[in-house]
């Protein structure tokens, strides 16, 4: 008898299969060694974390045709292999389906399943992890900011997260205060999200180019050799010729 973990496998498999032999068809045998390089990182990346939370503990599989290293099922590499695979083949093809929904209407049904997730966890148990709806925020507050304004509001998050790390372990350590399931570096990275989706908040409100152009942000920024101006530049001689091109279409 198969488990559902075979099964699902088997699915995989079988998309798979169908993808590569179209792609065979077709004789384009260079996406298929695209494919095949996809599907091979993901299945050797799930399987360096399956063993290692396997081999230490932290959950069990009990059903397979087969484990490797007695710890860890083949189905799954086959089933990453596959994803990978999947997931390449969809997110190609994604742009000839027209969708009813936006991409930030999607992020906000995300971002309230997960506000209403935390909630239910707060109110069962006292150590709710709020690093779920703040990886949500982080996705959504990246995708919203400007390219010419990206590499630096990745900069000021990661400053945030430092930041934080740095001031809550020496108020932590000087007995302040303390977390009752302990200080997780969960937290300082929940920070540097939330940094992101504020960016993207003050920049919707046009304030995110006056914080950029500070003195004192435009001097840190240099620090780590992000030039504004440059990106600024670029940016709008882009905007220009895709503004261009359009007129001329219309003519």
């Amino acid at each position: 008898m198969f488990g559902y973990l075979t099964i699902l496998t088997v699915v995989g498999i079988l998309i798979t299969l169908a993808i590569l032999m179209f792609l065979f068809r077709i004789k384009d045998f260079r996406e298929i060694l695209n494919y095949s390089i996809i599907g091979l990182i993901l299945a050797l990346a799930d399987f360096i974390i399956e063993y290692l939370g396997t081999s230490v503990g932290n959950w069990t599989y009990r059903e397979s045709i087969y484990f490797i290293m007695d710890l860890v099922p083949i189905e799954l590499v086959f089933l990453f292999f596959s994803a990978g695979v999947i997931a390449r083949f969809v997110f190609i093809n994604a742009y000839k389906i027209k969708m009813p929904i936006r991409a930030n209407g999607i992020f906000y049904i995300l971002i309230l399943i997960a506000l209403a997730m935390w909630i239910r966890e707060i109110y069962m148990e006292p150590t709710a992890n709020m690093l779920p709806v703040s990886i949500i925020i982080g996705l959504w507050g990246i995708s919203n900011i400007k390219e010419y304004n990206k590499e630096a509001a990745l900069m000021l998050a990661v400053i945030a997260t430092i930041a934080d790390l740095i001031f809550e372990t020496i108020i932590i350590n000087s007995g302040s205060y303390v977390y009752e399931a302990g200080f997780q570096i969960g937290t300082p990275i929940t920070y540097g999200l939330l940094t992101l989706g504020l960016l993207a908040i003050m920049e919707k409100m046009h304030k995110l180019d006056k914080i950029l152009d500070h003195p004192a942000i435009k001097n840190i920024l240099r620090l780590f050799g992000i030039y504004r101006k440059k990106y600024e530049k670029e940016y709008n001689k882009v905007k220009k010729n895709i503004n261009n091109v359009k007129k001329r279409i219309k003519l």
